[in-house]
């Protein structure tokens, strides 16, 4: 039986060492991409955003185009009852 026969190594050797230190290009590259992901959230929102409103313009646009075409229909009849059509 050796002095480490349980763990089979070191607590305190590599293999058990703590996460190396991050280099300079792995910490910009997680700073970037956490950068890019707050991005997509915020461009992702605003397009939501942007495609409620043209749901709500395009809803607008048929309740004016229906009242439209119904104040057409009683300028007809106005006109119709005005020359005795009907």
């Amino acid at each position: 039986m050796g002095l480490f026969s349980v763990h089979l190594r070191s607590e305190h050797s590599p293999a058990h060492a703590g996460r190396p230190v991050a280099t300079l290009s792995v910490r910009l590259r997680q700073s970037a991409r956490a950068a890019l992901r707050g991005t997509r959230s915020e461009v992702a929102a605003a397009l939501r955003e942007a495609r409620l409103a043209a749901i709500a313009a395009t809803n607008d646009a048929r309740i004016v185009a229906i009242s439209l075409v119904l104040a057409a229909l009683a300028l007809g009849l106005e006109m119709a009852a005005s020359f005795h059509l009907l």
